[in-house]
């Protein structure tokens, strides 16, 4: 029998092929084929900021990156043949940027959208993650990245919504553009969705292999070897949600949601959703609240579209907050369910909520980071509370957090009584 490399494997009589306990060259074998496989560039760093590791992918996308190991100050030389710019295109240092950032801080950076204008005119497009690596001391020993080339989308999205600009300007000169923006949509969609697909499609592979060598014996005490699997997992999760998210927000362009609610009791339900807010919670250090008034305990609703909703909600919670507590409280409020999303972060600015709910809109915090995401989380939600006959409110503090209100009716019925 061959494993899914194509290599001769004896199978134990518990049907689990990693139950042999291989030596720790195999175990560093194995691991060494993820890296070099995968279609993610992986910068490894120690404290001092000196370069470790690059792999092949990393190399591919930027082959002026030095050879390993590189001195502390290898950005700087790397920072005077590129430009690196953030996600609205402004300059910045070639010391920002996630693995930067958690190896300063010590805290994981997730989702950093920034560009390289590379020496052949070419402009590429990162979204990158990083963890903080510790010693035996609990000390940060280094730092590790992954960086996603998601040039091909964002020159997608550029395209299209330049489509779909021109398709405003026909519309107030000659009244015909109805129907040219329901074409421009429609193309949106179906490329979009198609791309989102494609993209999904190798992710599930990464992440079901990286799944496997965290549960196997084999990895028992092999402390770098699970760091560098969390954060191969937690990034590729959180490119998950993007896609999803993406590929959600097509279907409601195209007019092809269709919401199917049922009875469910909410306590199972709230729970499930919440998981990964609450894990994410842990490791921030935050506080998770979970409060569901008492006699509510059943609701007629779609459970995916009431998941992804909460779970957009919840993401910016998470993502925004830095100290303190994330709560969802849901109480009965006439005929409705209110399901509320608190946070104790930095707050709404008056700028940012202008465009709140505009889609591929982005909010920088009063610290001046880059943030995650493809600004789709709360235009999706919003579309997806009016399609469920609901809506989200909200109301926020700057310095001491933001409610995001979801409202929905209690037994949801289509209009026609389906």
């Amino acid at each position: 029998m061959t494993d899914v490399r194509g290599c001769p494997f004896e199978m134990s009589t518990a049907g689990d092929p990693f139950d042999e306990y291989p030596s720790a060259a195999t175990t560093a074998g194995r691991l060494h084929t993820l890296l070099n496989s995968m279609r993610s560039a992986v910068l490894e760093v120690n404290e001092g900021g000196a370069l470790l590791y690059v792999n092949p992918f990393a190399r591919e996308i930027m082959p002026e990156l030095p050879q390993t190991p590189a001195p502390p100050g290898w950005e700087r030389e790397f920072g005077t043949i590129h430009t690196l710019r953030d996600s609205h295109g402004a300059p910045i240092d070639p010391l920002e940027g996630p693995l930067g950032a958690a190896l300063s801080t010590g805290v994981p950076q997730h989702d950093w959208h920034f560009s390289i204008d590379l020496p052949s005119g070419r402009e590429l497009h990162l979204l990158g993650s990083a963890a903080p690596l510790l010693g035996e001391n609990g000390e940060v020993s280094g730092a590790i990245a992954s960086y996603q080339d998601v040039t091909e989308l964002i020159e997608l999205q550029d395209a299209l919504q330049d489509q779909l600009d021109e398709t405003r300007t026909a519309h107030q000169e000659i009244h015909l553009a109805h129907g040219e923006l329901s074409r421009a949509h429609n193309l949106q969609a179906g490329f979009i969705a198609n791309f989102s697909h494609d993209l999904r499609t190798p992710l599930s592979g990464v992440l079901g292999f990286s799944d496997l060598l965290g549960v196997s014996p084999k990895l028992e005490g092999a402390d770098d070897e699970h760091e560098y699997l969390r954060e191969v997992v937690e990034a590729g999760d959180t490119l998950r949600m993007m896609i999803d998210s993406v590929i959600s927000y097509s279907h409601v362009i195209a007019g092809t949601v269709r919401i199917h609610a049922e009875w469910h009791e909410l306590m199972p339900l709230l729970e499930q959703i919440i998981e990964p807010s609450r894990r994410i919670c842990e490791r921030k250090g935050l506080t998770f609240e979970l409060e569901l008034a008492e006699g509510m305990t059943r609701m007629r609703v779609d459970e995916m579209r009431l998941d992804e909703v909460l779970e957009q909600l919840l993401d910016n919670a998470t993502k925004f907050t830095n100290h303190g507590t994330i709560s969802l409280k849901v109480a009965r409020d006439g005929e409705e369910m209110a399901f509320k999303v608190s946070d104790t972060g930095p707050g709404v600015s008056p700028e940012a909520e202008l465009r709140l709910f505009e889609p591929y809109s982005k909010t920088l915090l009063q610290d001046g980071q880059l943030r995650r995401g493809v600004g789709l989380g709360l235009t999706l939600s919003k579309a997806l509370a009016e399609l469920m006959r609901g809506r989200i409110d909200y109301e926020s503090t700057l310095g001491e957090g933001t409610t995001f209100t979801l409202r929905l009716p209690i037994d949801f019925v289509l209009p026609d009584g389906g």
